[in-house]
């Protein structure tokens, strides 16, 4: 067996168990694991750094150019070439539409009820966060997007109903806010020159994909949609697909229990086939030797110097802070899990066994989050933390935990300060 029909056996099984996840970073959430280990003898949780990507959201303006698709199957409808396949996807995708317009870029009722959870568990997990009289105060950033902000609002609506007497100040940020509360969503801005450099230096994987997609083909598609297969050219049955995949999306980033998703008309292959260039897209981020991303650089860098700096303040006993909570888009999300240095961002592997190793949707699906758990003790000076990937406790590469998932924070300020230049 090749190389290549053993990353293809990896990667296929995720699709063949749940075909929502080749939605990649337009999969609806999927908490990796909710699980809590138990903190060291005579610790408890008092703050909590969290950062999230806004929820499910139906597809944005910019993307619903893919509901064309409609235009163009109701023409082979019309010429009588479709099978009942076929005309069944151009009536889903005729309901897709309807329900999206109007809609385009807005948070789904799906994406209110991810933040909503996240919030319960992290509620449930770490009580005593919320629940200590001196620490009442909740800081809350979001971009100023409809979205990112409506998913702010859906985790502090649960929170406030769970826990009463909280102190909760919100800052919404733009684009064109470049103080402290813009950083602490978008990090900084990255450089005319050093976005120019990383163009030219940036990897090109579409002939990575080609290579990797040899052997699969859309020829089970072709025959569930087309009547005659042979008499639609391939750049057609191509567009078909790739924007029927994009539309299906939405099913699932709305009501996957009924809507259609791609796993109605696509085999778990064909599903690896349409995904596999879009995670690709995502693994020009990652970091690997002798190549850093300077959007992972800045954005990253910045959000995690704002992270240090507020937790910093929060250590101190007066301190009146219990979270700091922060709402943002995926495009800021991913760098901060990059520069963390999560086990699996960072990659030592020929670019064709990427997709061995990274998987876009168990970091980047809506809702996507990163939470620092802080931890004291009444017989130690000492404060712990643990790191959550998705609400996983997850390792960091290159740095021993102190004991079980807790690392000592002041020994993980000075691993950042080595290895990110904070």
């Amino acid at each position: 067996m090749t190389l290549i029909a053993i990353i293809l056996q990896i990667a296929l099984e995720a699709f063949i168990n749940d075909p929502g996840l080749s939605g990649g970073s337009l999969c609806n959430y999927h908490p990796q694991d909710t699980l809590t280990s138990a903190a060291p003898e005579g610790y408890t949780p008092f703050y909590i750094s969290h950062i999230a990507r806004h929820g499910s959201r139906y597809i944005t303006k910019g993307s619903s150019h893919c509901f064309h698709v409609i235009d163009t199957l109701d023409m082979f409808a019309k010429k009588g070439m479709l099978t009942e396949d076929g005309l069944a996807l151009l009536k889903d995708l005729r309901m897709l539409h309807d329900i999206s317009k109007g809609n385009f870029g807005a948070l789904t009722e799906l994406g209110d009820k991810e933040h909503r959870q996240i919030c319960s568990r992290m509620a449930r997990h770490y009580p005593e966060v919320f629940s200590d009289g001196n620490r009442r105060q909740i800081t809350a950033y979001s971009t100023d997007s409809p979205r990112v902000i409506a998913s702010m609002e859906a985790f502090l609506s649960e929170l406030s109903g769970r826990e009463d007497g909280l102190e909760v100040t919100t800052y919404k940020t733009s684009k064109a806010n470049c103080g402290k509360a813009g950083k602490e969503v978008r990090g900084r801005y990255v450089r005319s020159r050093d976005r120019e450099k990383y163009t030219k230096k940036e990897k090109d994987f579409s002939s990575v994909a080609k290579e990797i997609r040899k052997g699969y083909n859309l020829k089970t598609f072709a025959g569930r949609i087309f009547q005659d297969p042979s008499k639609v050219r391939s750049a057609t049955l191509g567009y078909v697909a790739r924007n029927s995949f994009v539309s299906l999306k939405t099913g699932g980033l709305t009501d996957p229990e009924v809507n259609p998703g791609p796993g109605k008309y696509f085999t778990a292959e064909e599903l690896y086939y349409l995904w596999l260039p879009q995670n690709l897209q995502w693994a020009r981020y990652l970091n690997a030797p002798g190549y850093e991303s300077p959007f992972t650089r800045a954005r990253g860098r910045g959000i995690l110097k704002q992270i240090v700096d507020d937790a910093d303040k929060a250590l101190s006993e007066k301190s009146p802070a219990a979270a700091t909570l922060r709402f943002s888009h995926d495009s800021y999300l991913f760098p901060i899990m990059i520069t963390t240095l999560f086990e699996g961002t960072y990659l030592e592997c020929s670019d064709q066994e990427i997709p061995e190793f990274f998987q876009d949707y168990r970091y980047v699906c809506t809702a996507c989050n990163v939470q620092l758990i802080f931890y004291r003790s009444e017989k130690s000076d000492d404060i712990l933390v643990k790191l959550l990937l998705n609400e996983k406790e997850t390792p960091i590469r290159g740095l021993a935990p102190t004991t079980g998932v807790y690392y000592d924070w002041k020994a993980l300020k000075k691993f950042w300060k080595q290895t990110t230049n904070l």
